[in-house]
C-alpha cells in the first residue's frame, strides 16, 4: 500500500463510526444537529492542529504526495483531522460513551499513531504518546459537556460560540485547498522570514486573518436579526481579499483570478447563513 492509501483507508475507517451513530441516533436527535456538532468538532480540532503543528512542529504527516514537507502536513492534517476526530466525538456523544468507550477510542488513535510511525508515514518530533492521549480524552470529554449545551438550542451563548467556529470552519477551508492546488497563496514578507517556508506562513497568516472576520460574520448574521445586516459580511469578504491582492499579500498563480475567490468567500458566506437559519433552532424561551 502506497502512504496515501493509508491515509484515506485510516480516514475511511474512523468515518464509519459516525456516519452509523448519526443514522442509528436519527430518530433521537435531529441529524441536522448531528452534522453541526460535526463540523463545530472538525474545527475544534483544526484549531488545535494548527497550535500544535502549525506553530510549534511538533510532528510531521507523510501521505506521499508531495515533495514541499508542509505540503505534505496540509494534506495529511486534512485526511485525517476532518474525519478522525470529528467522528469520534459524534459517536461519543450519541452513545453517551463513558470512560471505558473513551479509553477504546483514545486507544485506536494511539495505535494508529504507532502504526503510521513504525510505516514511516508519520514522524514525532517531540509529540509523544500520551500526549496524544491526553488530548483525544480531553477532546472527547468536552465534547460531550458541549453537546449537552447545544443538543436542545436552549443557551444563547454557546449557540453564538458554534456558529462562531463553524462559521470559520467554512469560511477557511477553502485556503488550503487553493493552496494545495497551487491557486493562490498569502504572503506577508515578517511571517515569511519569520517562517521561511510558503506553505507554512501562508496558512498562519490566513487561518489568524480569518479566526478575526468570523467574529465580524458571526455578529452580522447571527446576532443581528434584521436581513439587511447579512449583507455586511459579504462587504467585508470583499473588500479584504481585494485590499490583500492589492498589497500583494494575496497571490494569484496558474490563471486564477481575484473573482473566483471572491466567488467562493460568497458561497461559502451563503451556505453558513444557511446553516445558521435551519440548524440549532433555538426554544421559545430561547
Amino acid at each position: 500500500m502506497t502512504s496515501l492509501s493509508w491515509y484515506i483507508g485510516l480516514a475511511v475507517i474512523s468515518m464509519v463510526p459516525g456516519i452509523y451513530a448519526i443514522y442509528t441516533k436519527r430518530h433521537i436527535y435531529k441529524i441536522s444537529t448531528l452534522v453541526v456538532f460535526y463540523l463545530f468538532a472538525t474545527c475544534i480540532t483544526w484549531i488545535g492542529e494548527f497550535i500544535v503543528l502549525g506553530a510549534f512542529n511538533s510532528y510531521a504527516y507523510k501521505p506521499g504526495i508531495f515533495t514541499d514537507p508542509w505540503a505534505e502536513n496540509l494534506t495529511g492534517h486534512l485526511f485525517l483531522n476532518a474525519t478522525m476526530f470529528p467522528a469520534a466525538a459524534i459517536l461519543t456523544v450519541t452513545y453517551s460513551l463513558g470512560y471505558l468507550g473513551i479509553s477504546l477510542i483514545t486507544a485506536f488513535f494511539i495505535l494508529a499513531e504507532h502504526l503510521f510511525v513504525k510505516l514511516g508515514i508519520y514522524e514525532q518530533h517531540w509529540w509523544k504518546y500520551y500526549m496524544s492521549g491526553i488530548n483525544t480524552v480531553s477532546f472527547l470529554i468536552i465534547s460531550q459537556k458541549w453537546f449537552s449545551k447545544v443538543k436542545h438550542a436552549q443557551y444563547k451563548i454557546p449557540r453564538l460560540l458554534t456558529f462562531y467556529f463553524i462559521g470559520f470552519l467554512i469560511i477557511h477551508t477553502p485556503a488550503p485547498f487553493l493552496l494545495l492546488l497551487w491557486k493562490q497563496y498569502y504572503s506577508l514578507a515578517l511571517i515569511d522570514k519569520l517562517i521561511g517556508n510558503l506553505y507554512r506562513s501562508s496558512i498562519i497568516f490566513i487561518f489568524t486573518y480569518h479566526l478575526i472576520e468570523t467574529a465580524f460574520v458571526v455578529f452580522f448574521i447571527c446576532v443581528l436579526d434584521k436581513w439587511y445586516w447579512k449583507v455586511v459580511p459579504f462587504i467585508i469578504a470583499i473588500l479584504g481579499q481585494s485590499v490583500l491582492a492589492k498589497m500583494n499579500i494575496l497571490i494569484f498563480m496558474e490563471g486564477w483570478k481575484l473573482l473566483y475567490t471572491i466567488l467562493i468567500y460568497s458561497v461559502c458566506l451563503v451556505v453558513f447563513i444557511l446553516i445558521e437559519k435551519y440548524t440549532l433552532i433555538p426554544d421559545d424561551h430561547f
